[in-house]
């Protein structure tokens, strides 16, 4: 009889094995942004809002294409996770600032 069974046998317990842990969960966003330093802190925002700025420029392209294609605001909106509204004011607003203060007002533009 082997040892172990021999210490089980005995109603010894037999010692844990501490080679074999069991792997700890992986760290949650807050928890991993708990350990940064103030210069990663200050890296990561950085790289947050050039992504942000970039997702926002596709996200401005993509929306134009689908108006393009002829897709309905509602279904523009709903991919969106906004109203129809909202979706179509964004779509605006960008292309207003696109324009010139006299395309806006609708008058001839003077220099044409």
């Amino acid at each position: 009889m082997s040892r172990s069974r021999r210490r089980m046998a005995k109603g010894i317990k037999p010692r844990p094995n501490y080679r074999m842990k069991t792997p700890a969960a992986p760290l949650s966003n807050a928890e991993r942004i708990a350990r940064l330093t103030p210069v990663q802190v200050l890296e990561r925002i950085s790289r947050a809002r050039l992504q942000r700025e970039e997702l926002d420029a596709e996200l401005a392209m993509l929306t134009d294409h689908a108006v393009s294609l002829g897709i309905s605001w509602p279904q523009i909106g709903a991919c969106m996770g906004v109203t129809r509204q909202a979706a179509r004011q964004q779509h605006e607003r960008r292309h207003r600032s696109d324009l010139s203060p006299h395309a806006m007002s609708g008058l001839p533009d003077p220099g044409a």
